[in-house]
């Protein structure tokens, strides 16, 4: 198999966008995939405001929402509160299947002149004068060969082989938790999106065209009893939750139950000589309001910024990258941690969801930050602070 100037691991936004990125400015990029698209994928397929505009921006909204359904915002249910954030100023989000999505995607990085290898599975980096040099691969008739690169982009997943292979992992962070997925169909669609919460565990629910709903639930990992079937449990915490029962009603799946975990990962680097971390490879946190794809698309712009640069240096080292990812990622991810605090304590969370409801600023800064089109510092200032905690 040839080489490339660069060689991009994985074939879904993240990689996909940075390809395309890269190809259009003239760069000779190979994208591998263990996959064959369409590929059945465990994600919410919920995208925040923020993330459509990033579609925008490579000029792939439209054709995103011809095959999805408009979200105008979210509906948050615990067990005695409720919470409906409606996005402002015209923002939308999107349910979007990930076979359609990733299609999408894909298909620009070969628009822009990307060569894409399906069924080829990356078996890690490997290296050579102290930098990075390439991939090994395994073809799909289960040939073993080395392809050569300037510059590795991994962005295969919460289980990346390529930081595996450069010993880049780090213990999963809190929360622990295993993610499951499934479609519906038969159910009533509604143009706000459902996040129910629940004890160790919450579940969301979105259209996402074709009449068909996305069912996606994070549980703590000792959730499941022992001797459970996947499907017993999916069906045991659909019943669990009331909002999440009333909005099945009447519902057939329609899909086989995908689970991903765990769904926290965490890097001791995100690039270094000859390589750069984008998407689920880099790291993530949880996935309550749709966090991944914003990651990944913005994370790609950052990446295809950084590679540019990266390749016009002697070593390959995109040394501005981890800075970007700082400074664009760090203050929504304080804002996580947050969330994920305020989750963990369900007293703590209704008492902050009956305040929004009842005060406007708190209920749009929600809206705004967690929806990617406001930045997350709207949600530290005073006011808002007080009016999420006063009584």
């Amino acid at each position: 198999m040839s080489g490339a100037q660069v060689v991009v691991v994985g074939g879904g936004p993240a990689g996909a966008a940075t390809a395309a990125r890269l190809a259009g400015a003239g760069v000779d990029v190979l994208v591998l995939d263990r996959a064959r698209f369409p590929r059945e994928k465990a994600c919410a397929e919920f995208l925040s405001p923020g993330t459509v505009e990033a579609l925008g921006r490579l000029g792939l909204r439209d054709a995103a929402a011809a095959e999805g359904a408009w979200q105008h915002g979210m509906r948050i249910v615990s067990q005695r509160a409720e919470l409906a954030l409606t996005y402002a100023d015209g923002h939308r989000g999107l349910g979007v299947a990930r076979t359609k999505l990733d299609l999408l995607l894909l298909g620009a990085a070969r628009s822009a002149g990307a060569r894409v290898d399906e069924g080829v599975t990356s078996l890690g980096a490997f290296q050579a004068d102290g930098r990075v040099r390439g991939v090994r691969v395994r073809d799909a008739d289960g040939r073993v060969s080395d392809v050569a690169a300037e510059l590795v982009v991994a962005a295969d997943g919460v289980h990346s082989p390529v930081a595996r292979s450069l010993g880049l992992e780090l213990p999963a962070p809190w929360p622990r938790r295993v993610g499951l997925v499934a479609h519906v169909e038969g159910a009533e669609p509604d143009e706000l999106g459902l996040m129910a919460v629940g004890s160790r565990r919450y579940c969301g629910v979105a259209a996402i065209g074709d009449g068909e709903l996305s069912v996606g639930m994070a549980l703590s990992d000792d959730v499941r009893q022992p001797g459970e079937s996947i499907t017993a449990l999916w069906e045991r915490v659909v019943e669990s939750l009331p909002s999440v029962r009333d909005a099945l009603a009447g519902s057939t799946r329609t899909s086989r139950i995908r689970g991903v975990a765990p769904l926290a990962r965490a890097v001791r680097r995100v690039a270094g000589p000859g390589y750069l971390l984008v998407g689920d490879a880099a790291g993530f946190v949880d996935p309550f309001t749709g966090e991944g794809v914003h990651r990944a698309l913005r994370g790609a712009e950052l990446a295809a910024d950084a590679t540019l640069e990266a390749l016009r240096r002697p070593d390959r080292d995109p040394l501005r990258y981890p800075g970007a990812r700082r400074s664009t990622f760090a203050a929504k991810h304080r804002a996580y941690l947050g969330l994920q605090t305020v989750l963990a304590v369900p007293a703590l969370l209704e008492y902050c969801l009956r305040r929004a409801a009842a005060r406007r600023r708190a209920a749009a800064a929600l809206a705004g930050v967690f929806g990617d089109y406001l930045a997350p510092a709207t949600l530290y200032h005073p006011r808002t602070l007080l009016e999420l905690v006063r009584p």
